[in-house]
């Protein structure tokens, strides 16, 4: 059950975290992102929609920014001031600058298998996660739209209760997937201080986060020694506070947010949450303050409002 006021430990100190809804009667919400020019935009998955809800409220009677897309998943804002946007399962990324039908939009890259998030690495470079079925996956470097692949052999499974946001056509086989880290990793000296890694993702069964090195290489060889955070829950997306230098992580089935610090490599098992009772959180973004966490939930149609959990 959602607490409006919570008490959470975050860095070791305990605060009083606020809780309420910021826009609401969305259809299976599971990610946005801020744009260059300072719009929140977020995804209705099951709808194929795209809305702007900048300024939050009731999104009933909400005209979409952009419609029509297969499974829109992930979207990345470039520093040019497109807008990118993977269709799940139209097998493609989408250019949604201008808004408008899918058919009228310019396709940046396709021919990609069931690619879901999508984000910029330390290096300016464009990363897409490919599930290849049969439990694996990758993560590709997105070069003149072809992909090339940067971490091979990457678990991907399952994850329980998102069975409803993917259509019947997919049943059973088809639509198993992992999250990696959303947003621009190792550019801030606050994040990954001493370590070369250019992004991190988040293994969901496996309750891991996994620092990824510029060269990339297998899964299997970069687990031992970059994980950096584990006996987490089923984690989803996540992303850098853009003062504090922690991580923060969904984890959709317990329906809460943890906070990472990605200057240590350590066990959360024990650790509180910042936030719980958010059903399904399944993306965490921050106002560019800082101050205000916003965090997507599919389950509620509705994307929250978090204060009080940061200095």
């Amino acid at each position: 059950m959602l607490k409006e006021v919570q008490e959470v430990k975050v860095g070791g100190r305990t605060r009083r975290v606020h809780v309420r809804p910021f826009a609401w009667n969305l259809h299976a919400p599971t990610h946005m992102e801020w744009t260059p020019d300072g719009r929140l935009l977020v995804v209705e998955r099951t709808t194929g929609k795209v809305k702007d809800v900048t300024k939050g409220g009731d999104m009933e009677e909400a005209k979409p920014f952009a419609w029509g897309l297969q499974g829109p998943s992930s979207m990345c804002p470039l520093p040019d001031g497109r807008i990118l946007i993977t269709e799940f399962w139209g097998g493609r990324i989408r250019d949604i600058s201008v808004g408008g039908p899918s058919e009228k939009l310019a396709i940046y890259a396709e021919d990609l298998s069931k690619p879901y998030s999508l984000a910029l690495d330390a290096l300016g470079r464009l990363l897409v996660t490919e599930h290849l079925g049969h439990g694996v996956g990758r993560i590709s470097i997105l070069a003149s739209g072809k992909a090339v692949p940067l971490v091979q052999g990457v678990p991907s499974v399952e994850t329980p209760g998102f069975e409803g946001y993917t259509p019947p056509h997919a049943w059973p086989d088809r639509w198993e997937g992992f999250v990696a880290g959303c947003g621009k990793w190792g550019t801030d000296p606050k994040v990954f201080p001493d370590r070369p890694y250019v992004f991190a993702v988040s293994i969901g069964g496996l309750g891991l986060i996994v620092g990824v090195p510029e060269d990339g290489g297998h899964y299997e060889a970069l687990a031992p020694e970059h994980t950096f955070a584990r006996g987490l829950g089923w984690t989803g997306g996540m992303i850098a506070h853009p003062f504090d230098g922690m991580l923060y992580v969904t984890q959709p089935l317990q329906g809460e947010i943890r906070a990472i610090n990605p200057r240590e490599s350590r066990n959360y098992r024990f650790d509180p949450p910042v936030v719980s009772g958010i059903p399904m959180a399944s993306c965490v973004r921050f106002t560019p303050d800082g101050e205000k966490m916003l965090v997507c939930s599919p389950q509620s149609g509705a994307i929250w409002q978090v204060e009080g959990f940061s200095d």
